[in-house]
């Protein structure tokens, strides 16, 4: 009998309970590490937000029994501090070039900042509750400081000038993109306004644009603007602990 030249495809078998349980043993074979369990834990928070998180859920996104983690991270605060310094980290330090204006090199390093927690919003109130302490979180913080002392603020106000920028960033992330009002927003939220009563804000809105980037850009600027012309004072170094309490990186 002649061959009729076509091939039968078997089917894949559908996967059972059992070869999902060896799936997961195969993947708590790759040795567990602090720097493989930190970013499973960042890569649940991007995906599934700050509240999903949890030693049993971090174990199971690693294959492993929860209590492994423990080895590496005692609990979940220095888990937190971690996840922290993992974003920190990943901050573009290169963006920094020492041969542009003060402005323009606060404004780098303000949009590398804003850029990395764009990429991790959902861990944004973990850096809102938990500060930078290690040095790789505290590089950035460094990098900005040192750029305002550079410009020729003293040590006291360039830490607090650096508190206010990053506090600016963080509170841009927190209010968009993803919030950004579209300009048949703006238009609705303008005519809305009696113009006798709110006659600045009517001729705001009209003209204001709604791109995220330029509002960014327009307020790190003006803050940028206020630090370097600002007065150097030699009580500054005095507020630099009230500062970092009230503007924590």
């Amino acid at each position: 009998m002649a061959a009729t030249g076509r091939k039968r495809t078997k089917k894949k078998p559908a996967t059972s309970p059992r070869s999902k349980a060896r799936k997961r043993r195969g993947a708590s074979r790759v040795p567990l590490e602090r720097g493989r369990i930190v970013a499973a834990a960042l890569a649940i928070v991007d995906r599934e937000g700050l509240k999903a998180l949890s030693m049993r859920r971090l174990g199971a996104e690693l294959g492993v029994d929860p209590m492994a983690v423990y080895y590496h991270l005692p609990n979940k605060q220095a888990l937190l501090d971690a996840i922290v310094e993992a974003v920190m980290a990943s901050i573009d330090l290169s963006v920094d070039d020492p041969r542009k204006p003060a402005e323009e090199r606060i404004l780098a390093a303000a949009r590398a900042y804003r850029d990395v927690l764009l990429a991790h919003s959902n861990a944004l109130p973990i850096l809102l509750a938990h500060g930078p302490a290690t040095p790789a979180a505290m590089r950035p913080v460094e990098l900005l400081t040192g750029i305002l002392c550079d410009a020729g603020l003293g040590p006291g106000e360039a830490l607090a000038g650096m508190n206010v920028i990053a506090a600016a960033v963080r509170g841009a992330v927190g209010m968009g993109p993803a919030r950004e009002p579209a300009h048949r927003e703006l238009e609705a939220m303008w005519r809305a306004l009696p113009p006798a009563e709110f006659p600045h804000l009517n001729a705001g809105m009209k003209s204001a644009s709604s791109s995220f980037g330029q509002f960014f850009d327009f307020g790190i600027r003006a803050l940028s603007r206020g630090l370097l012309a600002g007065p150097r004072s030699r009580a500054a170094g005095a507020h630099t602990a009230i500062a970092k309490k009230q503007f924590p990186v």
